[in-house]
């Protein structure tokens, strides 16, 4: 699954991101899915940096997803707050899902660009 240089990895990897952004808009509606997301932000971890090849543990994954999403807590919060305001907050929290989803990815693809050995092109 690793691509074969880092120009490849960050098409890829975007591509990765994109589509985990657009599931989790697609779910986060409805209410206590944050809880089944939690698992999905270790799987995005674990495959944008495998399309680094950089292996990671969940254990890893999550020590990392816990540093690249830190600045986006509040965002976290906001999304289990709004679902208890029926119909406009669970609009709300698919918007901040998607958001959260593209930042975090976009920061963890930086991280894994910086890290990866593979050849730039």
């Amino acid at each position: 699954m690793a691509a074969s240089n880092k120009k490849v990895a960050r098409e890829k990897a975007t591509e990765a991101v994109n589509a985990w952004s657009i599931g989790f808009a697609s779910v986060a509606w409805i209410p206590g899915s944050h809880y089944l997301m939690a698992a999905g932000d270790l799987t995005m971890v674990i495959q944008v940096g495998a399309i680094f090849d950089v292996d990671l543990d969940k254990r890893a994954a999550a020590s990392l997803f816990t540093s690249v999403a830190a600045p986006l807590i509040g965002s976290k919060i906001a999304h289990s707050i709004l679902d208890f305001i029926p119909v406009l907050g669970w609009a709300v929290k698919s918007a901040v899902a998607l958001g959260v989803t593209k930042g975090v990815g976009e920061a963890l693809i930086a991280y894994f660009n910086d890290c990866s050995e593979l050849p730039e092109y």
